[in-house]
């Protein structure tokens, strides 16, 4: 995700294909999901996801480290339990500006 093309690119109306496609379109097309999120959106939660874990809004460590508390597992599925996954969920799309 810290590759991927800025939002600049993605709505970029410069012609690079032989068939008028422009970096907009190929941004668009390379980086499609599913049919029911806009590539937009998709963008919007990996730099969400970027700044999280690397960059300004990180906590103190990588995300390669690991913690001394246990196993990864118990861990997931204690956040599982106590965590409301979906109010998080609505809560990034919030920050991300997707409705």
């Amino acid at each position: 995700m810290v590759t991927m093309p800025s939002e600049k690119d993605f709505k970029s109306d410069m012609v690079v294909g032989k068939n008028g496609e422009t970096i907009g379109d190929y941004c668009n097309k390379l980086f499609a999901g599913t049919p029911e999120v806009s590539t937009e959106n998709r963008m919007r939660v990996l730099r969400l996801l970027e700044n999280l874990c690397l960059g300004a809004a990180a906590v103190g460590y990588r995300t390669e480290s690991m913690h001394g508390a246990g196993s990864p597992q118990a861990q997931r599925i204690m956040i599982s339990r106590q965590s409301n996954l979906q109010s998080k969920k609505e809560m990034a799309k919030a920050i991300c500006g997707i409705k």
